[in-house]
């Protein structure tokens, strides 16, 4: 009984431990070339447009990926008379992520759209968009799809749409609007 109560408690010190030496970073790439790595536990910030490179590194495994996020629209009507944004409009992006090394996994619930004043909106669903989602892609494999926010009218407006990461203190990247 003793040992299993010292492990119990110990677990969360051990598996803290572990995670000191991991981390995410980001950098921003243009024309294909890449751009050197933010310094740990530092967001990328890139023009929606852009891909933007991260780099995780998790108990020595190493993992990159180039995500972009393209074709933000504002204002978006959805498909479905029934589905009306509660908080004012909907804004859309097309999201691509592709592996160069290691492994990753993508949904559309890691992306939030930050307002200039802070607030901050998490994803929704529309019926009629195929949200991104890719389970354990390994390099050279990519997946695609739409992002959604259900927003305040102008929330786009000094904006910014971030990608979390449960590795970063913080975001792990953000994308202006």
């Amino acid at each position: 009984m003793r040992r299993a109560l010292v492990a119990l408690v110990a677990t969360p010190f051990v598996a803290a431990a572990l995670a000191c030496g991991a981390g995410s970073t980001g950098s921003s790439t243009s024309s294909g070339d890449t751009a050197e790595p933010a310094k740990a536990n530092t967001p990328a910030v890139v023009t929606a447009g852009q891909p933007m490179t991260l780099t995780e590194n998790i108990l020595g495994s190493k993992t990159v990926v180039v995500v972009t996020l393209t074709n933000v629209k504002y204002g978006v009507k959805s498909g479905n008379q029934y589905i009306k944004p509660a908080k004012g409009q909907f804004i859309t992006a097309d999201v691509t992520a592709e592996v160069r090394e290691g492994k990753y996994s993508i949904n559309s619930a890691m992306f939030k759209l930050v307002a200039a004043d802070g607030t901050a909106y998490d994803t929704t669903t529309m019926l009629d968009r195929q949200d991104i989602s890719g389970s354990d892609l390994t390099v050279g494999q990519k997946t695609n799809g739409t992002i959604v926010f259900d927003a305040g009218t102008g929330a786009q407006t000094g904006g910014k749409i971030a990608l979390k990461s449960w590795l970063a203190e913080g975001d792990a990247g953000y994308w202006t609007l």
